[in-house]
């Protein structure tokens, strides 16, 4: 006699569950993520480069108008002193971003980023706005404020 405790389900049914699992952490994975080309996409680009990574070349590529002006002129100070050696895992410093709420001012959309800097004393952290535009079909960084 068998006893429920005992059964075994078929091979089929288990690699069933399996698939719908693993579906199912693709899906919720797949949804926290931004858009590829969105707002929230391209603020976060723009913060990893620029604030993270301390690269500025490639943070300008998220830009237009007066923060891609901003960028350009961090650029050409820094030319001499950073020299061809230079690369931007060099900097040393550890920072965290983390975005904010989003929020709409006519067909602009901004970002509260609030960034850390993990083992720093004092107060180690920071405000930064960053507002966005759609530039030739495609959203830029437009303005970058950043506050204590």
């Amino acid at each position: 006699m068998r006893h429920f405790w005992s059964y075994r389900p078929p091979r089929l049914v288990k690699v069933s569950l399996a698939a719908l699992l693993w579906l199912c952490v693709a899906v919720a994975v797949g949804c926290s993520r931004s858009a590829a080309g969105s707002p929230e996409a391209v603020a976060d680009a723009f913060a990893d480069s620029y604030f993270r990574q301390a690269n500025q070349k490639k943070a300008l590529a998220f830009t237009a108008f007066s923060a891609r002006k901003m960028v350009e002129r961090e650029l050409a100070d820094v030319a001499g002193v950073r020299g061809e050696e230079y690369s931007p895992s060099g900097a040393g410093l550890v920072v965290a971003a983390r975005r904010g709420k989003r929020s709409t001012r006519a067909e602009r959309v901004r970002f509260d980023y609030t960034l850390s800097y993990p083992g720093v004393k004092g107060r180690a952290e920071k405000h930064v706005d960053i507002e966005l535009a759609k530039v030739h079909a495609e959203w830029k960084v437009v303005r970058v404020t950043m506050s204590h």
